[in-house]
């Protein structure tokens, strides 16, 4: 009798544990593939100096290539300092945002872009388990034309 419930309880303690695993695995899995998603809407932000339709056709066509989940974002929520460019109807949002930087006589404004995608972690019975915002920036980008807030 002592042995069969060892091994029960074994056996209970294996399967958790594979459990457990698992769905570390599974949540690596899709935390490294929403990280790449940011990744690739950061990198083509900056290869068109900003989100334009040149930089949303290829981010569209990029994401379809590597079959993002895109979920429609219900908010996009706000962030202080910065205004919403997108609205995450393709899964993520892009948000404006400025920065000015005074050395001594110099004075200087750069814009970067911040975007947020989700993690979503898809369970056949609940549905939606996990949803994480994942938060990237583009590299400062220089702003040539508005000085105006440099007083010039």
């Amino acid at each position: 009798m002592k042995e069969s419930v060892g091994y029960t309880v074994t056996l209970n303690i294996v399967i958790v544990f594979i459990v457990i695993v698992f769905a570390f695995l599974a949540a690596t899995l899709v935390y490294f593939k929403s990280n790449k998603v940011s990744n690739i809407i950061t990198e083509t932000i900056e290869k068109y100096e900003g989100y334009n339709s040149y930089a949303k056709s290829e981010i569209t066509q990029k994401l379809k290539s590597i079959g993002y989940n895109k979920k429609k974002l219900n908010s996009c929520g706000y962030i202080s300092g910065c205004t919403l460019q997108y609205h995450g109807n393709d899964g993520y949002c892009v948000y404006l945002c400025d920065e000015i930087q005074r050395n001594n006589d110099k004075c200087e404004v750069y814009y970067y872009y911040r975007i947020k995608t989700n993690m979503l972690l898809n369970v056949p019975i609940i549905n939606r388990l996990l949803e994480i915002p994942i938060y990237s920036n583009t590299n400062r980008l220089y702003n040539f034309e508005d000085q105006s807030a440099c007083g010039g």
